[in-house]
């Protein structure tokens, strides 16, 4: 119970507070997008992610690049308004991921935070990036 509490609370305030006007083939400005910052093979760099899938791909900022997940270790974690935070750990992976692949830092960061309360996200992500 508490898991769908954790999932529907985070998954309607990240939805309610990533809404921004849609700007054409600009993905950082793009309808329920989420800004992420990495740390990729000791570069730091800026994602964007457009969609609401399991491993959906990330857009580098600045670049043609694009991230493709194919495993998780992170932890989000929503903290309503006046509440106790909820936590949630992802450690998924695809079953026969592509090689070779880079491993991702997610330092701890804030994806939102408003009304309803503040999410977090931290962990590693891995996974490779296009164009190879």
């Amino acid at each position: 119970m508490k898991r769908r509490l954790l999932t529907a609370a985070a998954g309607l305030a990240l939805a309610a507070a990533v809404t921004v006007p849609v700007a054409a083939a600009d993905p950082a400005n793009a309808k329920n997008s989420t800004q992420i910052s990495a740390i990729c093979n000791g570069h730091p760099l800026m994602v964007v992610v457009n969609g609401n899938g399991e491993f959906t791909p990330a857009h580098v900022v600045g670049s043609t690049s694009v991230f493709i997940p194919t495993a998780f270790n992170t932890t989000f974690t929503f903290t309503p308004t006046g509440g106790s935070p909820m936590a949630e750990t992802d450690t998924s992976s695809k079953a026969a991921p592509i090689t070779p692949t880079t491993t991702c830092t997610i330092p701890l960061q804030t994806l939102f935070s408003g009304p309803q309360g503040t999410a977090t996200i931290e962990g590693t992500v891995t996974g490779f990036f296009t164009p190879r």
